[in-house]
């Protein structure tokens, strides 16, 4: 059976979607059955889709690759938050490629903001609040019924990219890391997709048509959302009952119920942020941002003093 050798580990809402959709659609590459796996996230134990007991749990995700795949891989954008991932990731396969999408901080923060509230993940709808509530929120206040990880939603913190960037590369060497901007993405999504072939050692297939993926995140029926997403006292027995009928069970039923997730989504506009909101963000992701240039080689500049 074929093993994963590269893992989309981050973030969410900066394509990581669209590079998992992309991949799994060359002819040459098998992704993971069921997205987002987070096997080695192990610190976030409620947002893995499978009990994982033993590592032939995870190896299920993989089992149905065929001899022309020449590489295997998954997407799990929460691996970039995890204080364990990398190095669980690095025990794993040492020669392991990991890839970043990265995007301006403060449009990520909107956007995942955006994606908590359509997944009742997130019950504060005005952004300006739910930035402020972080600090209650590292203390263990104000946590959404339905927040499966509370340190998913501290918005200050998930966005400090070279933070994250810095642990990453303290386990693994540059070579074997692949950081790509979302707006690279969006501009010429054929060049990072031969790029991002490249990286992971298989052949062009020669694509030129990319359609959007996964741009601005509503649902069609609240309803079918509170049933997807329960409150921690439903979501936590449900998953423990699940995983007593085994990886395979979980695997077909997490399948079924991201096909079933991607017909409940609707896109939807991003709403404006108020330049006093959008200011006091900048200024805090703004020291990050400088590091981040200096990781990167490359001016971010751009990202701030934006009109609104």
């Amino acid at each position: 059976m074929i093993r994963p050798s590269f893992f989309i580990s981050g973030a969410p809402r900066c394509g990581t979607t669209a590079l998992y959709q992309y991949l799994s659609e060359h002819p040459r590459i098998f992704m993971s059955e069921v997205k987002e796996t987070n096997y080695f996230a192990t610190d976030f134990p409620h947002v893995q889709k499978v009990v994982y007991r033993t590592v032939q749990d995870y190896h299920r995700l993989f089992e149905n690759a065929k001899p022309e795949h020449q590489a295997a891989g998954e997407a799990s954008p929460f691996y970039l938050f995890s204080q364990v991932a990398f190095e669980k990731m690095r025990a794993y396969d040492p020669q392991a490629k990991v890839i970043l999408s990265l995007r301006n901080p403060v449009d990520f923060v909107q956007s995942y903001h955006q994606l908590n509230l359509s997944l009742l993940r997130e019950d504060e709808p005005n952004l300006a609040k739910a930035w402020a509530l972080s600090a209650s929120r590292s203390r263990g206040e104000n946590i959404p019924p339905s927040a499966r990880q509370p340190e998913l939603i501290l918005y200050p913190q998930l966005g400090q990219w070279s933070r994250h960037l810095q642990k990453l590369y303290a386990i693994f060497p540059p070579q074997q890391v692949k950081v790509y901007l979302y707006e690279d993405l969006a501009a010429n999504t054929r060049a990072v997709y031969e790029d991002l072939l490249q990286f992971i050692g298989v052949p062009s297939d020669g694509r030129t048509n990319f359609a959007q993926i996964n741009a601005g995140f509503g649902v069609k029926s609240p309803l079918l959302a509170r049933l997807f997403h329960p409150p921690q006292f439903l979501y936590k027995p449900l998953m423990k009952m699940a995983g007593l009928l085994g990886a395979g069970f979980m695997k077909n039923a997490f399948r079924l119920y991201d096909r079933l997730e991607r017909l409940n989504t609707a896109r939807t506009p991003r709403a404006s942020l108020s330049p006093a909101l959008r200011a006091e963000m900048e200024e805090h992701f703004r020291p990050d941002v400088e590091q981040l240039q200096n990781i990167l080689g490359r001016d971010l500049s751009h990202w701030f003093h934006r009109a609104v």
